[in-house]
């Protein structure tokens, strides 16, 4: 049987490092191009698949080494995740961020021209909407908005990414799709969003207090699923896709009031105090969010989200209690 050969840019992040394990328990054929090597605490999380997943150290901007790497290792599919991802830091240094974000993925999706992969699945985000104009919002739910603009530089540069990738589908045949998360959290994250120290804390009974953000509601997606939806876009026959943009989020939405309720009730005895008031920050963010309509995920891509609120969190603890 022949194995697929796929390549994670940025195959040592949060995501990356979940969908590395995945990709190498069903048998294929793993290569994690980045800077570095997972951290320690996401390393844990392979265990001895470690060792069956090929390390390539190399920059998403260094477009003749990427070309050589696929070449070398006769890679069939991509899936990438290489990308500043800090909106707050995007807006600090923007040229650098749309270099790094806009720049790769034009080298991934050149190169999957050059080489005729069989897919390209591109990390989006919610980040690429402006501002809600109604909900539930959908694929078809404008991203650029005359008047307005994106919160970040990291949101914009996801817009452009997937305008990129729908040329190069349209007009260069390359099999390309766009899955769009919202608020990923679990085991090894780096992006708090309330829900991190909710439940590390607690796990260790700290106590922890926010002066903001009780009335902030956001679209939770446990990393797992988010892992599923790109396995559920590589595998999806080409002609079965009408959108190439696809909303892979929980569908559900909650307020950090909500999460911090769902945290008491796993982690009995929790000491977590969040204010309902909303940071000019965090003003921004909610302008936003809305509930999220991902029918058209679980049609066309065969998506659908396994872990609700409750057990995601109750996942967590046990892979934090395991490996922390």
């Amino acid at each position: 049987m022949i194995k697929n050969c796929t390549l994670v840019t940025g195959g040592s992040g949060f995501i990356g490092v979940y969908l590395l394990k995945k990709l190498a328990e069903q048998g294929e054929e793993v290569i994690n191009y980045d800077l570095l090597p997972p951290t320690i605490e996401l390393q844990r999380l392979l265990g001895s698949l470690k060792d069956k997943i090929i390390f390539v150290k190399g920059n998403i901007l260094d477009w003749p080494t990427l070309l050589s790497v696929i070449a070398e290792k006769k890679v069939q599919r991509i899936v990438h995740m290489a990308a500043l991802f800090d909106p707050q830091e995007s807006n600090r240094i923007p040229h650098f961020t749309h270099r790094v974000n806009i720049g790769g993925t034009l080298n991934v999706l050149e190169a999957a021209k050059i080489y005729r992969l069989q897919r390209v699945v591109f990390a989006s985000s919610i980040g690429v909407y402006p501002e809600k104009s109604y909900e539930p919002m959908d694929e078809k739910h404008p991203v650029l908005i005359p008047g307005t603009a994106h919160g970040s530089h990291y949101g914009a540069s996801k817009a452009a990414g997937e305008i990129l990738g729908l040329a190069y589908w349209k007009n260069n045949g390359v099999s390309f799709v766009a899955l769009r998360f919202s608020g990923v959290f679990g085991y090894g994250m780096r992006y708090p969003m309330f829900i991190k120290n909710m439940i590390e804390n607690s796990f260790q009974n700290k106590p922890t207090e926010f002066k903001t953000g009780g009335e902030l509601r956001r679209d939770y997606t446990y990393v797992k699923d988010c892992v599923n939806a790109i396995i559920c876009a590589l595998d999806a026959e080409d002609k079965k896709l009408t959108q190439r943009v696809y909303l892979t989020t929980s569908g559900e939405i909650f307020s950090g009031s909500q999460v911090a309720q769902w945290v008491r009730d796993v982690i009995h005895g929790a000491a977590i105090k969040i204010e309902p008031a909303l940071s000019d920050v965090e003003k921004i963010d909610q302008a936003k969010r809305g509930r999220l309509d991902i029918s058209a995920a679980e049609k066309e891509l065969g998506y659908k989200p396994q872990f609700r609120l409750k057990e995601a969190i109750k996942d967590y603890i046990e892979l934090f209690k395991n490996f922390r």
